[in-house]
């Protein structure tokens, strides 16, 4: 009687460890309405290599690092493999004040504090979900995570994850070009 309890919990435990790896490796797909009205869904961006910002307007490194990662987009606006998303915690009436003052030249999904959390989020010993601002995450050509990094300093390792990305070969629906 014991032993056919022990394989059945054995067999549910190995499902569920399986289950576990094949979820971390699934891309991180969302669909969002940006600033501008359009339609954002990164699962429609598979064969692109996919850049997010996660910020909020109140948030005092988020704002020092808007210059670089503005210099980062023009250092590659003329490669078409290369997308910058930059979900926002912050509702779209404060997002446009704040946009006066600081332009920031990522394409803007305003109100994004669910997809933050639900995709973002990682849960802590207590269950509580932890998002350090700002964040940083570079998406490869098949939607997976391969950069997550918080910060300033984190520019730098976004930016050398693009070269390496940009070294990879890219899928047939893309075309690649080096900035």
């Amino acid at each position: 009687m014991k032993y056919p309890f022990l394989l059945l919990l054995i067999v549910v435990f190995a499902f569920s460890a399986a289950a576990q790896t094949k979820s971390s490796a699934m891309p991180t797909d969302f669909a969002a309405l940006a600033m501008d009205g359009s339609k954002v869904d990164t699962s429609a961006l598979r064969g692109k290599i996919v850049v997010l910002n996660l910020w909020f307007v109140n948030c005092p490194n988020c704002i020092e690092e808007i210059n670089l990662l503005n210099k980062l987009v023009d250092d590659y606006k003329t490669n078409k493999d290369v997308v910058f998303l930059a979900p926002a915690a912050s509702k779209k009436p404060d997002l446009e004040k704040f946009l006066r003052k600081y332009p920031f030249n990522y394409q803007i999904i305003p109100n994004g504090s669910m997809i933050i959390l639900t995709k973002f989020g990682t849960p802590d010993k207590n269950g509580d979900i932890n998002i350090p601002f700002p964040m940083h995450y570079v998406l490869d050509r098949d939607g997976k995570t391969v950069v997550k990094v918080q910060g300033v300093k984190g520019v730098e390792a976004v930016r050398a994850e693009l070269k390496k990305q940009l070294m990879v070969a890219p899928t047939a629906q893309t075309t690649k070009t080096l900035p």
